[in-house]
């Protein structure tokens, strides 16, 4: 089709950066809304976007360059999967650590870095907004954008690839990343520890680990699991350290849930500092028995947990907002606990929020960048 004499469709898959530009030029031009898709692997973390005017699948601008100088550069659509895959034939992988249950589900890199996705290998590692050296977007507007300065000239200061991680597609879209990689780690160890006492001094130990996660199953007792990565010799003398030193303690596979999410019908981010962690798992057994709803809690040592509220279809909004406002009575000066995941109606039952310190500098952006709103509106952080 001519995307200039044709109507504008309802749903578009374009080929290329400049197809995709001038769809938005199109867009911007008759006022319509828009939002962009990859693999729709966190359609149901974040608010519920207006039905848009126009909907844009990304994945078929998948083209990705041979891993060179340590990095890889892609298009949006690419499946991470395929890049994982593609980066191991030169023994490399991923830097960023990213959820394992969105990658099996088909999560592109543009999914990933517009929803700032993290898995559990976060001590030892960035990020994956923290490996982006560079991205291509594409504005509300068209224009096609490799520095901030390029989206608009009010923003040269600040960093491109910061500006639109995170942002929900509500600033611009990524149509392109370039992203580190490491090299893959010789071997694995995972320890399984008892309860929560063990993992704030993992935090500070001789030879941090990977990842130092805190599992409570609904109705169970929390425990605390270690990742161990690197050379096999090195990987077996830390397992066999922290065996000896930690009571209790033993060597085990990867655990089945590792690396995945916390979903269950609802589900809240909760952050907290690391000296508050053992008040949020009396805090969640209590809530659990005073709810009735099977609760589980999982997140890393570092205090970036998910509670996932296994409420009935019939009631997810009642219990999740019993349990957001439980959690923030205790005080943001030691916990913010946000909305992440629910079905749609859930989001206007609650305050799915709550403080969200620095909202007017989001506005102040959103309104520089897309001034008309036509990029998924109410999809962003507080809902900008």
């Amino acid at each position: 089709m001519s995307l200039t004499t044709d109507e504008l469709p309802r749903l578009a898959s374009p080929s290329n950066i400049a197809e995709l530009s001038e769809l938005m030029a199109r867009a911007h031009a008759e006022h319509r809304t828009v939002t962009v898709f990859g693999g729709g692997t966190a359609f149901d973390d974040h608010p519920p976007v207006s039905t848009p005017v126009l909907l844009i699948d990304l994945t078929s601008i998948a083209e990705a360059a041979d891993p060179r100088g340590g990095t890889i550069r892609a298009g949006t659509g690419s499946r991470i999967s395929a890049l994982t895959r593609f980066a191991a034939q030169s023994d490399l992988e991923l830097l960023g650590d990213l959820p394992a249950d969105r990658i099996e589900a088909g999560a592109t890199l543009g999914g990933m870095i517009a929803t700032a996705a993290t898995g559990p290998r976060s001590l030892r590692r960035p990020r994956l907004a923290e490996t982006v050296e560079s991205v291509t977007v594409v504005g509300a507007d068209g224009t096609i954008a490799r520095t901030s300065h390029g989206l608009h000239r009010d923003l040269g200061g600040r960093d491109l690839p910061g500006l639109v991680t995170g942002s929900w597609g509500t600033r611009a879209i990524i149509a392109e990343a370039e992203i580190r990689l490491t090299e893959r780690p010789a071997a694995q160890g995972f320890v399984w520890i008892p309860g929560t006492e063990a993992a704030a001094d993992l935090l500070i130990a001789r030879r941090a680990p990977d990842a130092v996660v805190i599992e409570r199953p609904p109705g169970s007792l929390a425990a605390t699991v270690v990742l161990i990565e690197g050379e096999t010799d090195e990987v077996e003398a830390e397992v066999g350290h922290l065996v000896d030193r930690n009571p209790g303690a033993t060597p085990c596979g990867e655990p089945e849930w590792w690396g995945r999410r916390a979903r269950l019908a609802a589900t809240i981010g909760v952050s907290v500092v690391p000296s508050f962690i053992p008040r949020l798992i009396d805090a969640v057994a209590r809530l659990e028995t005073t709810i009735g709803y099977p609760l589980q809690l999982r997140g890393s040592a570092t205090g970036t947990f998910e509670l996932g509220i296994g409420a009935p279809e019939s009631e997810p909004g009642v219990a999740t907002r019993v349990a957001l406002e439980h959690l923030r009575s205790f005080g943001l000066h030691v916990i913010a606990a946000r909305l992440i995941h629910a079905p749609a109606p859930v989001w206007n039952e609650v305050d799915a929020w709550g403080p969200q310190p620095g909202r007017s500098g989001l506005r102040e952006i959103k309104k520089l960048v897309d001034p008309r709103g036509i990029l998924a509106p109410g999809r962003g952080i507080a809902g900008i």
